[in-house]
């Protein structure tokens, strides 16, 4: 404390250097006289407050407030009525965790200085964060009473009521000062934050936008004003106010990223990037902001764009695997499986039990046919999460690709055990059962998938299908199918359903003109290729359905069905033309 009372002295040397001298006697000589000695001053007390003040400040700069109360409260003996002094002490008294204490120190320094507004702010506040309210609010009123063009009191008033839930008294208060002060932004901003808290959207609208007229700089107006826009679903609203902002705060990079996300949002990912590019250049260290431009990409199948900006936020954050996962899965859309495979493996290095990395490395091992490598690393998901279901639905999917159906079953329904609601893996229980031959299970099953989801098209569609192809059930085929179209009315496959229910109904005509929507909407399917064939011979036109089973054959070489259709097509054709010959002759 000495140390800190001599650093005082050095900052207070010129104010108390009087007081200091006061201690010793003074000599003075006059012109035709001896010496002689002269009275000192006595040493001022409030000089001496102000000097353990000072110290006790310094302390208090430091942290250290419970050394600095002491100090303070001598300085209050030598000087007892400084409603200043007796504000500090109060304000010191809450930092030293001594409430009590402290409002007693607060109400001492409003009997001495009852026409100070500090003194009342002060009182008002320790008599808040009591939850004295009423008290608090009287406090506040007095300073208006004081001083009534002091618009803290007013906002501080306003915000002790909205902590209380009574709106309708803040915003009483708020009107008050917004008639003092019509061109005050921070009144209006907070009567639209009254107005978003009671749904009031009509006046909130209106009191933001005045906020940002009047002060276009005010950030917190220009972001409530476009999350009402956002809530009410006025898009464009929200996309112009998050452009107004940013062209008032262009230093600003928040609003920029608001205005992206909304975008995203909305689909519009063209507009997106180039507000997210814009981020990159305010923000170019910032790893969201990349990640965000890395999904934008993504999601306009950009691939190899998308992994320049995961690669980039992997240089910025090495220890990020939630972008090492993102940049694997553009890897994989992008056809590079093996740059894929080398980050999905050093994920996995990082966290072995990473279920999604493992899922997907799954997937990769699949795709290229790697069939055991893929069950191997599922069954080590469903290992480390065995309640996960959908765990199973990848597992069982993994057997159905190498085509062991009874393990595919098998994993399927355990994962229904877990959840017998479960769309998917009812699905799939269809698909396997299907594929053994075992049709009416599969029916029931696709079925209940419906029953659950009514929406389910490709059950539907599956059901459908499976009549047509057994030439059973045709009206209900084409009745389930049609429900499926209703869903997706642009989908290739069930158009090619359809075509093919018309077709072993009989009625080629229709058939013909399905399958030819089929191959337009779903280009590079063998089946269809072939059930376009079949139509077209139907209907007499023998070089397209050659045309179409070639194609169908260039897809699908071992399709053996189809080889012997292109013969059999090739040697009509022969014939006709030989008979065409001949009857020219």
């Amino acid at each position: 404390m000495n140390r800190v009372r001599g650093a005082a002295v050095i900052l207070l040397v010129l104010a108390t250097t009087a007081c200091a001298s006061a201690s010793r006697t003074a000599t003075t000589v006059d012109d035709d006289g001896p010496p002689r000695r002269l009275a000192v001053p006595a040493r001022d007390p409030q000089a001496e407050a102000y000097y353990d003040f000072a110290a006790a400040q310094m302390l208090v700069h430091a942290g250290r407030f419970r050394e600095a109360v002491p100090m303070l409260q001598e300085a209050l003996k030598r000087d007892p009525n400084s409603a200043f002094l007796w504000t500090q002490l109060a304000q010191w008294l809450v930092r030293a965790e001594q409430p009590a204490e402290a409002l007693a120190a607060a109400r001492r320094a409003v009997q001495l200085a009852p026409n100070d507004t500090q003194t009342h702010l002060t009182l008002a506040e320790l008599l808040r964060g009591q939850k004295k309210y009423a008290e608090a609010e009287a406090e506040l009123e007095k300073v208006i009473a004081i001083n009534p063009a002091h618009e803290d009191a007013y906002l501080t008033l306003a915000r002790y009521q909205v902590e209380q839930k009574a709106y309708e008294r803040a915003r009483a208060v708020l009107l008050r000062l917004v008639e003092r002060q019509p061109r005050l932004a921070q009144a209006h901003f907070l009567l639209g934050r009254l107005a978003i808290e009671t749904e009031g959207w009509d006046e909130a609208v209106s009191r933001l936008k005045k906020a940002v007229e009047l002060d276009p700089d005010h950030d917190g107006a220009w972001t409530a004003l476009g999350y009402v826009y956002e809530s009410r679903h006025r898009s464009e609203e929200a996309v112009e106010t998050y452009r107004r902002a940013v062209k008032s705060n262009p230093d600003n990079p928040a609003f920029v990223e608001r205005l992206g996300d909304l975008l995203i949002r909305l689909g519009r990912y063209q507009e997106a990037q180039a507000e997210i590019e814009q981020l990159t250049e305010l923000a170019p260290r910032d790893a969201r902001v990349w990640m965000k431009l890395g999904a934008v990409f993504y999601e306009q199948k950009m691939w190899d764009r998308a992994i320049d900006a995961f690669r980039h936020v992997v240089a910025l954050e090495p220890t990020n695997l939630r972008a090492r996962y993102f940049l694997a899965t553009a890897y994989m859309d992008a056809g590079k499986d093996a740059e894929a495979r080398t980050e999905l493996e050093r994920i996995l290095r990082s966290d072995p039990r990473s279920i999604d990395a493992r899922v997907q490395l799954g997937f990769l091992h699949s795709r290229a046919k790697r069939f055991d490598e893929s069950i191997v690393v599922l069954r080590e998901a469903v290992n480390l999460e065995p309640r996960r279901p959908e765990l199973f639905l990848y597992l069982g999917t993994a057997y159905f690709r190498a085509k062991e159906y009874d393990r595919a079953l098998e994993t399927l329904q355990e994962g229904l055990t877990l959840d017998d609601k479960h769309r998917d893996l009812q699905f799939q229980v269809g698909v396997v059962l299907e594929k053994q031959a075992k049709f009416e299970d599969a029916v029931r099953a696709f079925r209940r998938v419906i029953a659950l989801d009514p929406k389910h098209a490709e059950a539907y569609n599956y059901v459908g299908y499976m009549y047509a192809e057994r030439g059973q059930n045709l009206d209900e085929a084409i009745t389930l199918i049609k429900k499926a179209l209703d869903l997706e009315p642009e989908n290739g496959y069930f158009i090619d359903s359809l075509g093919w229910a018309y077709f072993q109904q009989g009625r080629y005509p229709d058939a013909l003109r399905e399958l030819k929507r089929a191959v337009e909407k779903a280009k590079e399917d063998a089946i269809i290729f072939d059930h376009l064939g079949e139509a077209y011979a139907k209907n007499g036109f023998d070089e397209d359905a050659l045309t179409a089973w070639e194609k169908s054959l260039a897809l699908d070489p071992n399709a053996e069905g189809v080889v012997k259709k292109v013969q059999d097509a090739k040697s009509r054709l022969r014939r006709v033309q030989g008979e065409r010959s001949k009857a020219s002759q």
